[in-house]
């Protein structure tokens, strides 16, 4: 059913002809909508005090933004073909960044280029507390409908769209205009949205749009729940019918609301130290969307993708986590039971 890497075949002791081999799955192509950014991290014993002068101990360039850190976790896993779709500056400014992910095996094709700096970020990641302060600066004006309609290539078509919850009027004329193109050819096509960020300008208006929707800890308690399946519940009606919900909560783990009402809880698993939390939320997602694409059980996709979090931030960057998941979970993969 599942399997990280092709197993080697026995030799046959049937002098008859071998039967015909089946067929090896095609890749399960993935399109991420959002905005990607050039990170430059800064590695601290502690957060600065205002209008100080200090050191820090190491610093590190490199690609990053919501669908980028989940494009980057999905390219580690076999048969996983991840496209993403931003804004970014100009070709001769991105060409770097571009170039990293194509060599990784990201397809940037469907990106559209500004003639504005690259979008950047800058994050103050403090060794003391484990936290992480980030601050962005991106003029790219967002991608709108027509661009998406015209940089959209469904060849092959998509299993899964993933769209990060910003730009909000144009991403629901975007995910109207794929609902309708999927229903019209007949594809089996999963849309998942993101919302992690409660102070974004009418972000209810996506609430209804995902069959997958993902919400962030910060997003609850600004509602005022402190509970993740009381805030699930709560925010259920609001969400497209059919619906599966997820609400991420640090070390706590993670929630899930089916449509049929019932709750799944993954704990995250214990982590000695943090080291980099930039994207483990991000991380979640790519275990979700991997499980899932696989018609894994949801509460085994949770499990997963709350482990593999959780090991994300005891590490820098991403590199290896299929790997290390490999060698954890093969076996309980193999023999998960389907999603219903």
């Amino acid at each position: 059913m599942f399997s990280f890497h092709r197993r080697k075949s026995r030799p046959s002791v049937d002098p008859s002809p071998p039967s015909p081999m089946p067929p090896i799955p095609s890749p399960i192509p993935v399109l991420l909508v959002g905005q990607i950014y050039q990170d430059t991290i800064l590695y601290m014993d502690d957060y600065p005090k205002e209008d100080s002068k200090i050191r820090a101990k190491d610093m590190e360039q490199r690609r990053g933004g919501n669908i980028c850190n989940t494009a980057e976790v999905l390219c580690q896993f076999p048969r996983m073909d991840p496209h993403v779709m931003s804004c970014l500056g100009t070709k001769e400014a991105s060409s770097p960044l571009v170039s990293g992910l194509e060599e990784i095996g990201i397809k940037t094709q469907a990106c559209v280029y500004r003639p504005t700096p690259l979008p950047s970020s800058y994050i103050i990641q403090s060794s003391q507390s484990g936290t992480r302060t980030i601050i962005s600066c991106n003029k790219t004006i967002e991608l709108n409908l027509e661009e998406f309609i015209h940089h959209f290539d469904a060849t092959p078509p998509y299993a899964w769209v993933h769209f990060e919850g910003r730009n909000i009027d144009n991403t629901v004329q975007q995910i109207d205009w794929l609902s309708s193109k999927a229903q019209q050819e007949g594809w089996s096509l999963k849309i998942s949205v993101e919302l992690e960020k409660p102070d974004r300008p009418d972000i209810d208006l996506l609430l209804a749009k995902g069959d997958v929707v993902f919400f962030s800890k910060l997003f609850a308690q600004t509602r005022n729940y402190h509970h993740p399946k009381d805030f699930l519940r709560s925010i259920q009606p609001q969400c497209k019918v059919g619906a599966t919900l997820f609400c991420t909560w640090g070390e706590g783990g993670a929630t899930c609301l089916l449509p049929s009402g019932e709750i799944h809880h993954a704990s995250a698993i214990p982590v000695h130290q943090v080291i980099d939390s930039v994207g483990a939320g991000d991380t979640f997602i790519a275990g979700i969307i991997f499980c899932l694409t696989r018609q894994l059980h949801v509460l085994t996709a949770l499990k997963f993708a709350c482990e593999m979090a959780s090991r994300k931030v005891e590490k820098v960057g991403f590199n290896g986590l299929a790997e290390m998941m490999r060698k954890l979970w093969e076996a309980s993969l193999d023999l998960a039971a389907p999603s219903r």
